[in-house]
């Protein structure tokens, strides 16, 4: 009984060691949060560089709506949401930018998981977690996969712990535009 008293309370200490407050929810093995517009933190910070080279600053996609993944290959909820992902990713392509952020693999690794799910946006090489540390508590930095909406501002929107439910994060998307 104690034990299960301490399984139940645990939720509520994450919770509360948030930087960022908002209305949690949580069903089988997906946690998400909602911030609304008056309750959404300051803009984020954050810079990595893909694997082709290219730096991603988040301060110059200022006025577009960010979707940003955490991922890695042998991952397996990542694997099975890199589909909806990239769906989400065309069927929004003219209103959202997405970014992924791949916590583990080397190159050659990521660039083979980007090809075999035909990946159609780009990932940052995000191993020594300093991107994910530029999201200031926004995503938790080993909670892989997570999904992370910024509105055009750059603030935190809306979160999504594991793998995706296509039509919650469609739904978060729609609401941040």
């Amino acid at each position: 009984m104690r034990k299960l008293a301490m399984l139940l309370l645990l939720p509520l200490l994450a919770a509360c060691n948030s930087a960022i407050q908002g209305t949690e929810y949580s069903g089988g093995d997906a946690n998400y949060v909602l911030w609304p517009a008056s309750e959404r933190a300051e803009p984020v910070e954050a810079t990595g560089t893909t694997f082709d080279g290219d730096e991603i600053n988040l301060a110059d996609l200022r006025g577009e709506v960010i979707v940003i993944n955490t991922w890695y290959a042998a991952c397996p909820p990542c694997r099975a949401e890199a589909a909806d992902l990239n769906a989400i990713a065309e069927d929004y392509a003219d209103e959202i930018t997405v970014i992924g952020v791949n916590t583990r693999d080397n190159r050659a690794a990521a660039e083979a998981f980007e090809r075999s799910f035909e990946t159609p946006y780009e990932s940052i090489e995000g191993r020594n977690g300093a991107f994910i540390a530029g999201l200031e508590g926004a995503v938790p930095l080993q909670a892989v996969p997570t999904t992370l909406i910024l509105d055009a501002e750059g603030r935190p929107a809306a979160r999504y712990i594991g793998q995706i439910d296509p039509q919650i994060v469609r739904g978060m998307i729609d609401d941040t535009l």
